[in-house]
């Protein structure tokens, strides 16, 4: 299968550096760079159209896409869950905040140990985003008064320093949820199963990864993990949890109420808040790089 994107001139010069050993000729006039490896063809067009093929296109088209902010190819196929797993002996882990305009990210790994699986069913844990806020209170108590964890919080402004420098969303995620999982397996000094929401595939995730020296790698990347998985859904609640804490903090220091998520409704208070503080003052509160600034500027004049 064929996967295509559109480039600019910047991303375009980054993706031939990148194949420039790999260069190969073409007698097609469109063409104005070709590449080929083990795995993959890439060819690039006079319309700066990228066409990856062969083994391993998809992977290659995703990492691309993902470093360049487009549309990443998701898989649909997902191997079944035996419903006994959901209490699974296991570390899990999970973010929250990455799709809400204002308010930090935080990402929490918790560890389920085999002696806590009869507590938890008592808790009915479930997906975080299926669950109200003042039980997602409720549950965040008990569940850092009895379980071993570790929660990150990226607050707004380290983020907007990282996104400048051109850090991207998955790359964020990757570096939390790999020192949180750290972290916890120091804190209770051993190494069960680690289960992660996944976000991107093994080699994406790894890849986000290779500047780092301490790389925890026995993991297991699930899509809707938290809805399969206790660790990973109490991992999510805690992850909410002081992420709706955080929120209501900068409400506070702010007088004004901020809303959550990405929706007209938070362009039309990151405008408000322009218009009475200045657009700079969105850097302490919020994620400069959603597509919600734009239209909150735009609001702002009117």
């Amino acid at each position: 299968m064929n996967f295509v994107m559109i480039v600019d001139n910047i991303e375009l010069k980054r993706i031939m550096t990148f194949y420039k050993d790999y260069i190969t000729e073409s007698k097609n006039p469109s063409v104005i760079f070709s590449a080929k490896t083990d795995y993959i063809s890439v060819t690039v067009y006079k319309s700066l159209k990228v066409m990856f093929q062969g083994k391993d296109a998809k992977e290659e088209y995703d990492m691309w896409a993902l470093m360049f902010g487009k549309d990443v190819v998701i898989d649909e196929i997902e191997l079944p869950v035996i419903k006994n797993d959901y209490y699974l002996s296991s570390i899990g882990s999970d973010e929250v905040g990455t799709g809400d305009f204002f308010g930090p990210i935080t990402v929490c790994a918790v560890y389920l140990s085999e002696g806590m699986v009869d507590f938890t069913k008592k808790l009915k844990i479930d997906d975080s985003k299926k669950i109200k806020d003042d039980t997602i209170l409720e549950l965040g108590k008990v569940i850092t008064e009895n379980y071993p964890y570790s929660l990150l919080t990226l607050h707004n402004e380290l983020y907007n320093d990282l996104t400048d420098k051109g850090y991207n969303m998955n790359k964020i995620k990757a570096y939390m949820h790999n020192k949180a999982i750290i972290n916890l397996t120091n804190k209770i000094n051993l190494k069960p199963k680690v289960i992660v929401d996944e976000f991107a595939n093994q080699k994406l995730y790894f890849g986000y990864l290779v500047d780092e020296d301490n790389v925890y790698k026995d993991i297991t990347l699930k899509q809707k993990a938290e809805s399969k998985f206790a660790s990973v859904a109490m991992g999510s609640i805690v992850a909410r949890y002081a992420f709706l804490k955080h929120m209501d903090k900068l409400s506070d220091e702010i007088d004004l109420e901020l809303l959550k998520g990405a929706s007209s409704s938070v362009d039309l208070l990151a405008a408000r808040i322009i218009k009475s503080k200045g657009e700079p003052f969105l850097r302490k509160i919020a994620k400069l790089n959603f597509k919600t600034l734009e239209k909150a500027r735009e609001l702002a004049k009117e």
